[in-house]
């Protein structure tokens, strides 16, 4: 069983209770596995005295109540849940602490992204058999066209091909 970090308790059965451990969250009846939260982009700015908001927003620490209130949890996704508790700010403490131990480095420098690049991968396009990334221009098949025709893509240097 993981050591308990943040906890609450209630006599109320309905009560969305949060519990933070080192296996996860648990928010009501969900369980969020610690893999889909976005520890490294917390941690980087729990150390800096700061806690990541929506849309990847940093805001002061000193912002959190001390008392009830919302704390935005950041998803890998890049996506922030708005998790209402009871002491905003320990429960954000705990958190950052916790995302502190269990960072990875982030990647994806702009050398990895240039080399991605390189591969085909962000082209917004497909990788062909011969090397090139294809890139598929008109209608797709079945739309406002007669049945059973499709549509005509062009390749990278610009031979078309059914699609």
């Amino acid at each position: 069983m993981s050591q308990v970090l943040y906890s609450e308790r209630s006599w109320n059965p309905l009560a969305r209770t949060v519990e933070l451990t080192e296996a996860g969250l648990r928010r009501g009846g969900r369980t969020t596995a610690l893999g889909e939260l976005n520890l490294a982009a917390m941690a980087e700015a729990f150390l800096r005295g700061r806690w990541l908001g929506g849309g990847g927003a940093e805001r002061p620490r000193e912002r959190l109540a001390n008392g009830p209130g919302v704390v935005p949890v950041t998803r890998v996704t890049g996506t922030a849940a708005p998790l209402r508790v009871r002491h905003a700010a320990e429960f954000a403490d705990r958190l950052g602490e916790l995302a502190v131990r269990h960072r990875t480095p982030i990647r994806g420098g702009a050398g990895d992204v240039r080399s991605a690049v390189g591969r085909g991968g962000g082209s917004g396009g497909f990788r062909a058999a011969g090397g090139g990334a294809v890139r598929v221009r008109g209608r797709r098949p079945g739309r406002g066209r007669g049945p059973g025709q499709g549509s005509l893509g062009r390749d990278t240097e610009g031979r078309e091909f059914a699609a």
